[in-house]
């Protein structure tokens, strides 16, 4: 393989894995968001400080991931 083929592969990839650390950050807010309101993970009840907990956890790591790739993009 050439060089040229090898940088847009690289490039390529890089854009994608900058799409996914957005898109899978808002994915979690939203996961987030929707714990917060309904309380319930699955079948199973959970207690409101749990709850909680993870809904600060989902947005947290949302966030992280979204800011992983703003930084990637950026760095570009």
């Amino acid at each position: 393989m050439s060089q040229d083929n090898n940088n847009e592969r690289s490039a390529s990839y890089s854009n994608f894995r900058i799409a996914l650390d957005i898109g899978m950050g808002v994915l979690y807010i939203v996961l987030g968001i929707g714990m917060a309101y309904t309380k319930r993970f699955a079948s199973i009840e959970l207690g409101n400080g749990v709850a909680y907990a993870m809904c600060g956890l989902l947005f947290l790591y949302g966030g992280f991931r979204i800011y992983r790739g703003i930084v990637d993009l950026k760095s570009r």
